[in-house]
């Protein structure tokens, strides 16, 4: 059982600077944090939103305006959620905030989100316009229609299907039990969704296509994806608030081929977070970047994968390192997963496990 947010006290959100020797400062005020008034923080990402090369920080506030805050360099942050189109819905509405997912799903190398939300309300995705300008597509995309009544909480963009298109899934679950003794369609216990990548913008809802175990009932909560047996296809590990955890592994469909990268940094963190990876295999470009965080409450997979659908390997792949330095990667037969470090290009590079038999 879950309350809240109102009633309960907001605590502010704080920035904390690595001093490099095993201390940290807190330079929330001094960096333009906002801390005042306090709310309801639950899901904090960065990414470079504004393709600046200086990574920004999104934090998703449960029944509060979300805060967008734009690096402004040396240190300093500007606070733009209002200005960017991110902070309320298009109606200006602010939302119950829980799970982000972030990713490039309409392949114009820009990092676009979706935000989960309460019964009432329904998945919000902000499509990213460049400039740090964000259009709110949840009603023309679909995703609106098809979350409309679930209580959403972990979330990703995620090319189960390694078809070079990042679908959307999401799992639910209600806070509150007592809602089965209603005896309306809201149910406390919620299946998981799942939106396929239509290409042109909008998302259609196979949940109910896809087989019985994203229709399971359960009390979800955290969602994070992966290859987790290192065969080319991802899995999706599910957090239940009641029972055990859940692994979903996507199951026939066409063999498509794929490509993953391990990125692992030198001059920048040796993680390699908020690296990007840009990767042309013909006429599809994508772009991935190392995240940490997002969903809610869980950490997917560092590798970056792409789906390539049937081109059998990656023209080009362009890394972009934190501190701003590129390499070019050539002619990367696809089906194999890569370890690429910073100055060095790949020293690393096998094939794909035989396909793991779950029982």
């Amino acid at each position: 059982m879950q309350c809240g947010p109102r009633g309960l006290k907001a605590l502010p959100d704080n920035l904390y600077h690595n001093n490099g020797n095993g201390t940290f400062a807190d330079v929330s005020k001094a960096a333009g944090m906002r801390d005042e008034p306090s709310e309801y923080g639950l899901t904090a990402l960065w990414s470079d939103f504004d393709n600046d090369g200086r990574i920004d920080l999104f934090v998703a506030n449960d029944g509060e305006a979300n805060l967008l805050y734009r690096n402004e360099g040396n240190g300093k942050f500007d606070e733009e959620g209002l200005t960017s189109g991110v902070a309320a819905n298009a109606d200006g509405v602010e939302q119950a905030n829980m799970g982000v997912a972030v990713g490039d799903y309409r392949h114009n190398g820009r990092m676009d989100l979706v935000i989960s939300h309460f019964d009432i309300e329904y998945a919000a995705l902000y499509d990213n316009a460049g400039g740090m300008n964000f259009d709110d597509d949840s009603i023309q995309s679909g995703i609106a229609r098809g979350t409309q009544g679930y209580v959403g909480w972990g979330d990703a963009f995620v090319d189960f299907s390694n078809d070079g298109w990042l679908d959307y899934f999401l799992v639910n679950g209600h806070v509150y039990p007592q809602v089965d003794q209603a005896h309306t369609a809201t149910k406390f216990l919620e299946p998981k969704l799942l939106f396929v990548n239509q290409r042109d913008g909008t998302f259609k809802n196979v949940s109910r296509r896809v087989g019985p175990a994203l229709q399971k009932p359960q009390v979800s909560r955290g969602v994070a994806v992966g290859d987790l047996f290192n065969d080319g296809r991802m899995e999706a590990v599910v957090e239940n608030l009641m029972g055990e955890p859940m692994i979903l592994r996507p199951e026939d469909g066409p063999p498509n081929h794929w490509i993953s990268f391990q990125l692992e940094g030198v001059k920048c963190n040796q993680l390699a977070l908020n690296a990007r990876v840009q990767a042309t295999a013909g006429d599809l470009v994508q772009t991935g970047e190392v995240l940490s965080g997002g969903s809610y409450l869980s950490q997917s997979d560092l590798r970056i994968h792409f789906g390539l659908g049937n081109h059998e390997r990656v023209d080009k792949a362009l890394v972009l390192w934190p501190d701003g330095t590129r390499e070019t990667l050539t002619n990367l037969a696809a089906d194999r997963f890569y370890v690429v470090r910073e100055g060095l290009g790949v020293i690393a590079s096998k094939a794909a496990e035989k396909p793991a038999r779950l029982h």
